[in-house]
Order: structure tokens, then C-alpha cells, then sequence
């Protein structure tokens, strides 16, 4: 068990932990303490064995700029296009509120990354957050791996963005109502179809993943110039009025309140959102550490720009009660206003639609790996048959789980605020888990003597990640305060509760029943036929 990296294992004693033939079975005492510690040593190898680099049979085919197409694709969907006017509503119509929320979750973008980058120094393998938290986290012991995995499984759909891409593709098409159930049909087959796609043929999903990521960054350089056109130019030459006067830039036009303020950064986020998931694949990256070290910052840097640009074009070109009641098509009724029917809405609200067409196909990528990572540990049932990469040397069983959820929901009726209450939905126990794995910078720094991390700032970004997280997570969490969404149960408790069935699921499958059933759970390696290495657990009767 020697290794030059088992100094970051944990505080194990080791002295008293080793493999069961070293134990006095004739000692009485040894009798008793025997299971423990072998139990002990298997968390140590499961430990050492998430230090250790992996290839996958997908083989290591990802550089530098497929991971930042990868990135900007995993974070440019539908936000930046349908939440500004939401956010905008949030915050009252002020102006320096609206880029106030903008510029934190910017920040916050970029000091999560930072923290991540760090732990995939530590810990090179694929699975993100997931290893992360499993690596951090070892006791109770498969207490965070199952919340963490159970909670991924759930959540794991892409409904917001096919949305957007259904209500953008018909107002492009000339569907001026664009409300009820056409757009989430659409939205439906969209996410059928890229399913397919990617679930039998990986090379062929990340080639269209770069060519809809190349797409997008032309459509926000478009969409980001129109501000700087629009605010530099007098109005005599560009026809469109500035709409963003200083002399109003603090002002506060409408009422809000904390807990809108709340909901308009948990919007702002999740429009950044994607960051955390680079390390998801980190097993099909060529030089993981250098590699993302470069493509992280490099996409961040690139969104962060385009997104304060774009903003910017939205205060300055649409009026404030347009804004404030535009909703969802807000970024439509920018190209519209600037460019015209037929150009703006028409064409390039279609580019609208392919942006968020090119997320969903991200985001069902990094799924498909996250899941096959989940099912790979074997505790869920029919873990072997999910993580398979049968018939075509793709994840497409992993897939089906986000293809069945993403399809109830977007298939049965719901009220046309689904949007905006789905995005705190996912946002909200999100910045638990990110701020749990953030937190993981200071149990190193506790657990590991000498242990020094690889930036000198990490602990200021660490820290305001963590204040921010803890803060999205509380605050909501005010029973007395009145409910964001009609028709919805408060989003923060209805979170709660799924995590709580996913820890009740793990207090049966890893306390419960083997106290009942009198058998100690341990995880035995196995390899399936397409060379993917999985996990069984098998029982151990006690005496």
C-alpha cells in the first residue's frame, strides 16, 4: 500500500490498519476489532484508488481547445439569451443592481474554478464534484457518495435549455405566441435526438460540439459589438435610442425584495453555470492538469467579457418597460429591434436556437459521463447494465435516465413560470454541494501536514465561495417570506426533500439492512466486457 501520495489519504493510522492476514485471529479482542479494520482498509484503497490516473475505453482524445469549446459550450446556453430580463425584473429595474449580480456571478465562476483546478491537481480522474466529494468526505463512510450520486441522477436533465431552444426555434419561424406545450415538444425531440447522437457515437458529438461552440462565440461577438455600436454611435446613424442614461444608472424603478434579490443571483449563476463540470471528463483529456489549467480560465475569461457586453446591449437598446416584461425573449427582441424582422428575429434568433441546441448537446455529454461514473460505483440498482458502454463503445444506457426525466417533464402541462422556478430548482442545492467541495481546500490544509496549495489566492476565492454558498443556501430557507412561484412548492424545500430521500436511501442500503442482515458491505472491482472497470458490492455474513 506504500505510495508516494499516501500522505493525502487521510488521517488513517496506518500502523493499526492493514490487510486482514496481519490480524490475531486467536485474540479475542482482535476478534472484535478485525471487521473494523478491514472495513477501514477498504476505505483506504478506495481513497488511494481515486488518486490515481485512469484511462477509460473512450481513450484520452480531448486538448485544450476542444475542452474550451467544451466549456463555453457547457455554459452558453440559454441564460445569457432568457434570464437578463428576469434578473432585470428581480432587481427592480436598476440598472447597477442588475450588473452588481452579473459581476458576483462572474467572480464566483472564477474562484470556484480555481478551487476545482486545484482538487483535479489532487485528485486526476473523471467524475468532478463526485470525486471530489467522495475523496474529502470518506466518513460516514459512502454517506457523500451516495447523496452527492443519488442527488445527480435526480437532477440530471436538460428542460430549461430545451425550452428555450423550442420557444426560440418557433418565434423564429414566425409563431408569435410562443407559450403552452408546442416550444417543450420541440424542446423534446431535440433532446431525443441528441441522445442518439451521442449515445452511439462519441467522436461524432464532440465534433458537433465544437461546431456549434465555434458558432456560438460568432454569435456573441455579434450580440456583444451591438452594445458598444449602439452606445458609441449617436442615434442619427445607428436609428436605435440609448436607453442607459448615469443619470438613472442607481436608481430603482420598481420594488424588490432580499428574496427576489436572492432569486436573481441564483439566475445569474446558473447562467455561469457549467464551470464545475470540466472535470467530468477528465479521464478522456490529453495532460488533464495542464490541459484545463489553460482551457478553464481561457472559456471563463471569454464568457465573462461577452456576458458583460451582451447585458450591456440589453439595457441600452431596449426600453425599460420592454425589458422588464420581455421575458424569456429577451435576447429575440434585441436582434428584432436592431436588425429587423427578417434578419433579427428570423435569422438571428435562430442562431439563438442553435446556441442552446449546442448546450443541450454539452450538457446530455457531460451526463452521460457523470452517470456511467455514478453507476460504476454499483450501489444503485442495475448499476452494471447502466454503465456499459454497449453496443457502440458510447455511454448511451447512461443516458437514459436524463432522457426519461427530461422527456416526463417537458411532455406533461405546466404553468408557464416552469422556467424560471426549474432554474432556482437545480441552482439551489447545487451551491451546497459546490460549497462542500470548495470547503475541501481547508480539510486538506487541516488533514495533510505541509500540504500547500498551488495558488496564492485560493484561500481569498475559497472563502468567498463558501460565504456565498452558505448565504444561497440559508436564506431561502425563511418559511414566513412570501412564495416566489404560484402554483410551485417553495423550490428550497422541495430541494430538501429529495436530498433527504437520497440519504434515507443511503442510511438502508449502507446502515439499515446490513445491521438487520447481520453482513458487512464491501466493494469487490470487476471489469465488463468492453473494458470498463465497475464496482460490485458483495455481503459478508458476521458471526
Amino acid at each position: 500500500m506504500d505510495n508516494e501520495n499516501d500522505h493525502l489519504l487521510g488521517p488513517f493510522d496506518k500502523s493499526r490498519i492493514g490487510s486482514s492476514e496481519h490480524v490475531d485471529e486467536e485474540n479475542p479482542l482482535t476478534q472484535q476489532l478485525a471487521p473494523e479494520l478491514v472495513l477501514q482498509q477498504h476505505m483506504l484503497d478506495e481513497m488511494n484508488y481515486l488518486q490515481e490516473m485512469e484511462d477509460t475505453p473512450h481513450g484520452r482524445h480531448l486538448g485544450v481547445f476542444s475542452m474550451t469549446m467544451m466549456i463555453l459550450q457547457r455554459i452558453i446556453g440559454s441564460g445569457i439569451f432568457a434570464v437578463p430580463a428576469l434578473i432585470y425584473r428581480d432587481v427592480g429595474g436598476s440598472p447597477a443592481l442588475f450588473f452588481l449580480v452579473w459581476v458576483i456571478g462572474g467572480y464566483m465562476s472564477f474562484a470556484g474554478l480555481y478551487c476545482f483546478l486545484e482538487l483535479g491537481r489532487v485528485i486526476p480522474r473523471s467524475g468532478g464534484m463526485k470525486v471530489f466529494l467522495e475523496y474529502i468526505y470518506y466518513k460516514p463512510r459512502m454517506f457523500m457518495s451516495v447523496l452527492y450520486n443519488t442527488y445527480s441522477v435526480a437532477f440530471g436533465f436538460t428542460i430549461t435549455n430545451a425550452i428555450i431552444f423550442g420557444e426560440y426555434t418557433l418565434y423564429a419561424l414566425g409563431w408569435d405566441n410562443v407559450d403552452g406545450m408546442a416550444p417543450k415538444y420541440v424542446g423534446c425531440a431535440y433532446v431525443v435526438a441528441v441522445s442518439v447522437v451521442i449515445g452511439f457515437s462519441t467522436n461524432l458529438g464532440v465534433r458537433m460540439s465544437n461546431f456549434t461552440g465555434a458558432l456560438k462565440l460568432v454569435l456573441l461577438a455579434i450580440m456583444s459589438l451591438t452594445g458598444l455600436y449602439v452606445l458609441l454611435l449617436p442615434s442619427s446613424i445607428t436609428g436605435v435610442t440609448n436607453n442607459l442614461h448615469w443619470d438613472g444608472f442607481f436608481s430603482v424603478k420598481r420594488s424588490f425584495s432580499s428574496s427576489s434579490f436572492i432569486s436573481a443571483l441564483l439566475k445569474a449563476i446558473f447562467s455561469f453555470g457549467g464551470w464545475h463540470t470540466a472535470h467530468i471528463v477528465t479521464n478522456e483529456i490529453k495532460d488533464p492538469v495542464r490541459t484545463l489549467s489553460i482551457a478553464g480560465p481561457l472559456a471563463l475569461l471569454i464568457v465573462n467579457l461577452s456576458y458583460l457586453l451582451v447585458n450591456l446591449s440589453y439595457l441600452v437598446v431596449i426600453p425599460d418597460a420592454e425589458l422588464n416584461g420581455s421575458g424569456e425573449l429577451v435576447g429575440s427582441l434585441l436582434y428584432e429591434k436592431l436588425f429587423g424582422y427578417t434578419l433579427g428575429r428570423q435569422c438571428l434568433t435562430l442562431t439563438v436556437a442553435i446556441s442552446s441546441a449546442g448546450n443541450i448537446l454539452t450538457v446530455m455529454f457531460h451526463i452521460s459521463r457523470m452517470n456511467q461514473e455514478i453507476f460504476r460505483e454499483g450501489f444503485l440498482p442495475f448499476s452494471r447494465f447502466f454503465a456499459s458502454n454497449w453496443p457502440c463503445g458510447a455511454p448511451l444506457r447512461a443516458l437514459l435516465f436524463p432522457l426519461a426525466i427530461s422527456c416526463f417533464f417537458l411532455l406533461i402541462p405546466t404553468p408557464d413560470n416552469v422556467y424560471d422556478y426549474i432554474i432556482n430548482l437545480e441552482s439551489y442545492p447545487l451551491q451546497l454541494f459546490v460549497g462542500l467541495t470548495v470547503a475541501g481546500i481547508f480539510v486538506l490544509k487541516y488533514r495533510v501536514p505541509g500540504y500547500h496549495t498551488s495558488n496564492r489566492l485560493l484561500v481569498v476565492h475559497a472563502s468567498a465561495t463558501i460565504a456565498l454558498s452558505l448565504f444561497l443556501f440559508v436564506a431561502p430557507l425563511n418559511p414566513f417570506r412570501q412564495a416566489d412561484f404560484k402554483g410551485f412548492p417553495n423550490y428550497a424545500y422541495t430541494s430538501l426533500s429529495i436530498l433527504l430521500l437520497c440519504v434515507l436511501y443511503w442510511a438502508y442500503t449502507f446502515v439499515w439492512a446490513p445491521r438487520w442482515g447481520r453482513y458487512t458491505l464491501y466493494p469487490v472491482q470487476d471489469t465488463l466486457s468492453d473494458g470498463l472497470v465497475v464496482k460490485q458490492w458483495e455481503k459478508k455474513q458476521q458471526e
